[in-house]
């Protein structure tokens, strides 16, 4: 983590059964620590991928805004 500079976007799903979303908010706590530009999301009810319809379309919309910003 120390070595990372570019801004990060995560996207979490909060009932993850592959990746706990403890590791989401120790990632995001450990970039905003070290004063990297970053944005943690979690939506409930979700698993290791976004299905609901409307955090699909949050998805999209968050990481379209992100890249449009930054690239």
């Amino acid at each position: 983590v120390n070595r990372i500079k570019t801004p990060t976007l995560i996207l979490h799903g909060a009932d993850d059964p592959y990746v706990p979303v403890g590791q989401a908010y120790e990632f995001f706590r450990a970039l905003k620590d070290l004063n990297v530009e970053t944005e943690l999301v979690v939506y409930p009810r979700e698993g290791h991928g976004i299905l609901e319809k409307n955090h699909q379309l949050d998805l999209t919309r968050r990481a379209v805004a992100w890249f449009k910003k930054r690239v």
